[in-house]
């Protein structure tokens, strides 16, 4: 069982370097918004993002599941993965958000109404 939550600190710990790796990712594509580069460029980085966002999630996912699997066969609630997960994941969500609209005010311009 040691090993066991020893492999889901370690995935807690690559999910974190997954958030880091998406985050250096925006940072990318909020500076090619404002500075001209080739479309491909940003269409690589936009599949790169992607990527990541959906290995974040799966990975959250196996933390979460793994953390109750744990939980039920030791008898002792693992909440500390649970918890950073969740956090990780809306953090990423959040991040995403405000890169989407980010990138809709830059390209489309603000329009109210119609």
């Amino acid at each position: 069982m040691l090993e066991f939550r020893r492999i889901l600190e370690f995935s807690s710990r690559v999910h974190s370097y997954l958030l880091s790796l998406y985050a250096f990712f925006v940072i990318l594509f909020v500076l090619f918004l404002y500075f001209p580069v080739d479309e491909r460029m940003m269409s690589i980085i936009s599949i790169f993002q992607m990527v990541l966002g959906w290995t974040m999630f799966f990975e959250g996912a196996w933390i979460i599941l793994s953390s109750l699997i744990c939980s039920i066969s030791s008898k002792v609630f693992v909440i500390k993965p649970i918890i950073l997960t969740v956090l990780r994941i809306v953090i990423y969500f959040g991040i995403s958000v405000g890169v989407d609209i980010l990138n809709t005010l830059i390209t489309r311009g603000f329009v109210y109404g119609n």
